[in-house]
């Protein structure tokens, strides 16, 4: 026994099982192990340069963390200068971007909204006028027919708030509310849908905070009263996505949500957003397959995009992609 302690320094396993002083186990063995499975909750958000977790909130320094203010990608003050990014000093007043292309759409999304409400051109309305002959509605050409970009963070306006609470009513006609069960306001759960709408970083709701503030609606409108609405969200060049979308009862089979995603989609195609993604409900999949050209995301792609987008994923629902075909405005003299 004598000779096996003395030896015992020279021998891996009992380097391994910490017999020797000073010398930690775990570490030991984890340097031993072959490979380390991990929850792949865990491998999703940190900073995607280093993908770490890891941040310090005492003081401005090299494990300061800043989120982008367009795509939402979490990036370490330190890593950012170690890839030669940005090189802060301190936390920037106002917006942060992380790269020139989420400056760009931030700019854009800013500008259409200022714009206000456009009304669609002649052409962009034959599917419209082919569905309204078809079900014998009213004609395409009685009807004003426009659209808009609304964001929930500038919602001060009376016009623009009466405008959401009308897409909020279309989604509550739609859907049942979106709720936290875990999340609670006095007696009752706290409905999502009104503060997705209008974009409050609330921290109780865990799987929504730092994401509402840069949500966007896309409204269609028929005579300036909201028949189709959608939430979308754009995650920087590679990404945009669509959580939420209707369009009101009275509406329905008519044509104007088609009309809705062909504005939207050429919208994030004129922005050179490569990919949309949304989440279908079982019973609407086939159509987003089918009629508006979606795929299905394999797990091994959706974990992908995971680990670096804080994607909106509701439970019951599958993941779908759509390659974004790009959009060339041809008509320069309009602002939008």
């Amino acid at each position: 026994m004598f000779q096996k302690e003395k030896f015992v320094e020279h021998n891996a396993n009992a380097i391994a099982a910490g017999r020797v002083a000073g010398v930690d186990p775990i570490e030991q063995i984890t340097k031993r192990c072959i490979r380390i499975v991990k929850s792949p909750e865990a491998q999703f958000g940190g900073c995607v340069l280093c993908r770490s977790h890891d941040f310090s909130k005492i003081k401005f320094g090299p494990r300061t963390v800043i989120l982008c203010d367009q795509c939402e990608k979490e990036f370490h003050v330190g890593c950012l200068k170690d890839h030669n990014m940005d090189d802060l000093k301190e936390l920037p007043e106002g917006n942060w971007f992380c790269c020139s292309n989420c400056n760009r759409i931030h700019s854009a999304l800013q500008k259409l909204v200022v714009h206000g409400e456009e009304r669609l051109p002649e052409p962009s309305l034959n599917a419209l006028k082919k569905k309204h002959e078809e079900n014998g509605s009213e004609s395409v050409a009685d009807l004003e027919i426009s659209w808009r970009v609304l964001s929930g963070k500038m919602s001060a306006s009376t016009e623009t708030r009466v405008l959401l609470n009308e897409a909020i009513d279309i989604f509550h006609e739609r859907f049942d509310p979106i709720i936290d069960p875990s999340i609670k306001s006095g007696n009752s759960t706290r409905d999502l849908i009104p503060a997705m709408t209008y974009g409050k970083t609330l921290t109780e709701f865990a799987v929504f905070s730092c994401r509402t503030c840069h949500l966007h609606w896309a409204l269609l409108l028929c005579s300036h009263v909201v028949v189709s609405a959608g939430i979308f969200r754009i995650l920087g060049q590679e990404l945009a996505e669509l959580p939420l979308v209707a369009t009101r009862s009275s509406s329905q089979g008519q044509g104007y949500f088609g009309l809705l995603f062909s504005c939207i989609e050429k919208l994030v195609g004129f922005l050179t957003v490569k990919n949309l993604v949304l989440p279908a409900a079982e019973e609407a999949e086939s159509i987003w397959l089918n009629k508006f050209g979606f795929s299905k995301l394999s797990p091994e792609e959706l974990f992908e995009y995971r680990k670096t987008y804080q994607m909106m994923i509701f439970q019951g629902t599958s993941m779908l992609r759509k390659p974004v075909p790009r959009c060339r405005i041809i008509d320069k003299s309009k602002n939008a």
